[in-house]
């Protein structure tokens, strides 16, 4: 006979604005090759915003609610039959996404999906990680070193930049010379902040770009890793080709549809545009249409869009994570701004907080 345990977790009613709260669910035993988790913390993203305002997201089958939550560390608390490869108390992080019947799925790249039916951990059709405990599949469970603890959370969001500088790796083998020296990240988010390190940690000369004018905390992040900061309210987009060299590689994550095409633009000849903001609404804006054209074939540009990431990805973010520890001791860490707990207001929790980077919500579970 099969049990559970009663935890509390924090859900919405899809498509019902604002309808966020603290419920309890039932967590049942793992099950073979399933192992169970003790939630340490989870972390909140736009994508969770978007959920609580009721633009996007479905529940499972049979359910009201949705389960948020998608950046998760934990520890294992109990192992399910014939799992190996890992041990109660070791310390993860859970991939997102689950694959469909496609071609691209089956063959082990749901982040590369064809059919779109895929189902994601809190997002869609799939509980998320906002839980004292869940239970997951060995097959999406990643191994974190225990150093890693405060940060591994950010893993999810970084094998986002990790698939997008894979993608453009693999695509600049059209080249026979290729090397990265210069890019451009679009946005100060945490995806511009986690992406302006990565390019850093491999030694790219980086300028990140973001409205708001210096000193912020984003602002100070990009200093202290070497990268530089330029605010687009204080310098327009366009009279930055001129001062700055041939940009192999930017990064979009902005969230805006018309820095999209403005980053056309200011791309550098044979370099790469890869897109990561998911822009929602109905947004329109007048586009040079000729000189982009005539821009992106004289130069040999490449645009491509990219979302989610693989397993590949979540091994290399957790490797990346240690590398960006051993740079810049603390620095990561201070993306962190805001903290909550289940006790707190959840609307503050899962709001976008003036001053803020990356708000967490503390589970305890586990740590």
């Amino acid at each position: 006979m099969t049990t559970s345990t009663t935890v509390r977790a924090v859900a919405i009613i899809p498509a019902q604005p604002g309808a966020v709260r603290v419920t309890t669910i039932d967590v049942p035993e793992p099950g073979p090759g399933e192992v169970e988790i003790g939630v340490i913390r989870v972390g909140v993203c736009g994508t969770d915003r978007e959920l609580i305002r009721g633009e996007i997201g479905f529940p499972p089958a049979g359910s009201d609610e949705l389960i948020l939550g998608h950046e998760v560390v934990g520890r294992v608390l109990t192992l399910g039959p014939g799992v190996t490869g890992l041990a109660i108390g070791d310390l993860v992080t859970v991939t997102v996404r689950r694959p469909d019947g496609c071609a691209a799925c089956q063959a082990g790249e749901p982040d590369m999906c064809l059919d779109r039916e895929y189902t994601e951990r809190g997002i869609a059709g799939a509980h998320g990680f906002m839980a004292e405990r869940i239970v997951e599949r060995q097959d999406w469970v990643v191994k974190v070193p225990d150093r890693l603890e405060p940060v591994a959370m950010l893993t999810e969001p970084l094998t986002v930049v990790e698939k997008a500088v894979r993608q453009a790796n693999l695509i600049q083998h059209r080249l026979n010379y290729w090397n990265l020296k210069t890019a451009v990240v679009m946005g100060a988010g945490p995806i511009g902040l986690l992406g302006t390190l990565l390019l850093r940690s491999r030694g790219v000369d980086t300028y990140t770009l973001a409205r708001t004018p210096a000193p912020n905390p984003a602002a100070e992040l990009v200093t202290a890793s070497g990268a530089t900061y330029i605010s687009t309210s204080e310098q327009a987009l366009g009279e930055l080709a001129a001062t700055l060299p041939n940009i192999d590689l930017i990064l979009e994550s902005s969230g805006s549809s018309q820095v999209v095409f403005e980053s056309m633009r200011l791309l550098g000849n044979n370099g790469v545009l890869v897109l990561l903001s998911l822009t929602g609404g109905h947004d329109t804006h007048e586009v040079p249409t000729a000189e982009l054209n005539t821009s992106l074939v004289a130069g040999n540009k490449v645009v491509v869009g990219s979302v989610n990431a693989g397993m590949v990805d979540f091994a290399n973010a957790v490797e990346s994570l240690g590398r960006f520890e051993d740079l810049w001791p603390g620095l990561t860490e201070s993306m962190i701004t805001h903290r909550f707990t289940l006790d707190d207001d959840l609307a503050s929790a899962t709001g976008k907080l003036p001053g803020g980077i990356k708000s967490v919500i503390e589970f305890g579970n586990g740590g």
